[in-house]
């Protein structure tokens, strides 16, 4: 492997295998999601099943109305609702294809679906109010962060310069990334996010196992990459609990791309970083220093609500906060007045686990659901949503699922106040909400 210094990393071009041309429905307006009145907007609860975890599959169902609460529902094993033999730790939706995928980590998988064992990608779109498969599913090797760019829908490997990039057909394409040409002392960063940037470009977050600092590569939709940017302001822009990766980066509704750094061991790094919006620099005048607002608590996740809000998971102990250590403190931070505003009203998140959630007009929808015994799960070990399960033992657990009743909490983005805005029976473990947005 080639080594490079790091005056030489910051001016490295390169180029790497190309997949499908791009087409007008590849470039999107980021940052210009339409907002409808919540009562049309439709979503999809996914509901796996509390006493088998992983290995019990997944049903989803569509909802319309994020306006009206409701109670009692059931989606695990019910009707109407579709089922997948397979389990999901990860869920993302693309407004632009319409597509829904399902990512299957490797002990979530089932001999009826993908295959025992088999780690993969499964898209689905919306006809007559279900969710109908399209293509095959796509099978990788591994995966750890995942999302959404033009009209594709990817994985990435950890520690491999690899994404499987799923166009809106189901097809995959695993496509190698020239990340070795930017090592630093025979280090090659890995791929903590991708973020749509529009116009067949995206920004892709990037770390390094041997440095702290905020980098990002600019590359176009077939991740060829353009350049490179570093910045020392802020740390590590990655969030992790055992093999699942989290963002730590994502656009407002202006198109501005927010890279956070949640868990650096110097508290001065601990913050946010902003590339404007057609820009492809970071904004030498503008730093968000959260570790001081949030009273030295850092974070390992970073969601976007709406607006320049953003929702952060923050860890329990200030001063545990790696890769297996407990969060589930909220915060919802706005990123252009630098202001942080502590969730209320959710409970005890050392009792809970937290599934995928969303957020639609300054709100931010978040799954709750009992612990269960499995670990690598897509709810959260001390509510660390979307990877990992509390370690309790089985009478604990049991007692915790016989007194959380599964239910859809409603933050609101700008007083913080956590509401239910959906309850459901016992026998559905929460794993995602996802906001259909148009």
């Amino acid at each position: 492997m080639k080594n490079f210094s790091y005056s030489t990393v910051l001016i490295a071009l390169t180029a790497c295998m190309t997949f499908t041309s791009c087409s007008d429905d590849d470039n999107p307006q980021v940052g210009n999601t339409q907002t409808i009145d919540p009562k049309e907007v439709s979503f999809v609860v996914t509901a796996g099943d509390p006493a088998t975890d992983l290995t019990g599959g997944a049903y989803m169902k569509i909802y319309r109305d994020l306006s009206t609460a409701k109670t009692g529902e059931n989606v695990y094993g019910a009707g109407d609702a579709v089922k997948c033999f397979d389990s999901f730790t990860q869920i993302t939706y693309n407004p632009t294809s319409g597509v829904f995928t399902g990512y299957i980590y490797a002990r979530g998988a089932s001999a009826e679906g993908i295959g025992e064992k088999q780690a993969g990608l499964r898209s689905y779109k919306v006809e007559n109010g279900k969710l109908v498969e399209i293509g095959s599913p796509v099978n990788v090797s591994a995966f750890g962060n995942t999302g959404t760019f033009g009209t594709y829908s990817y994985a990435a490997q950890i520690s491999q310069p690899y994404a499987m990039v799923v166009d809106a057909t189901g097809v995959g394409n695993n496509i190698s990334v020239n990340l070795p040409l930017y090592a630093i002392d025979e280090v090659n960063p890995n791929i903590s996010n991708i973020v749509d940037m529009g116009n067949n470009q995206v920004a892709m977050v990037l770390n390094y196992s041997n440095r702290d600092s905020a980098v990002v590569a600019i590359c176009d939709y077939q991740l060829n990459i353009k350049k490179v940017i570093y910045d020392d302001r802020i740390g590590t822009s990655v969030g992790a609990m055992r093999s699942v990766r989290y963002t730590q980066s994502g656009t407002d509704d202006k198109g501005n791309i927010y890279v956070f750094s949640g868990s650096s061991a110097t508290d001065s790094k601990v913050g946010a970083l902003r590339i404007k919006k057609g820009e492809t620099e970071f904004d030498k005048n503008y730093k968000f220093d959260i570790f001081s607002k949030a009273d030295g608590y850092r974070f390992r996740k970073a969601f976007h609500i709406s607006g320049s809000k953003f929702l952060l998971e923050f860890f329990l102990n200030k001063t545990k906060y790696g890769n297996m250590a407990a969060s589930g403190k909220m915060a919802v931070v706005d990123m252009e007045a630098q202001t942080l505003t502590w969730v209320t009203g959710l409970p005890d998140p050392s009792s809970v686990s937290f599934g995928w959630g969303g957020g639609y007009a300054d709100a931010y929808y978040l799954p709750v659901a009992a612990p269960t015994s499995m670990s690598g799960g897509s709810g959260g070990s001390g509510g660390s949503s979307g990877g990992g399960r509390n370690h309790a033992g089985k009478s604990a657990t049991r007692a915790a699922e016989a007194s959380v009743t599964p239910t859809i909490y409603k933050i609101d983005a700008n007083t913080g106040v956590a509401t239910a805005f959906m309850t459901f029976s016992k026998g559905n473990l929460l794993r995602a909400i996802t906001i259909l947005k148009k």
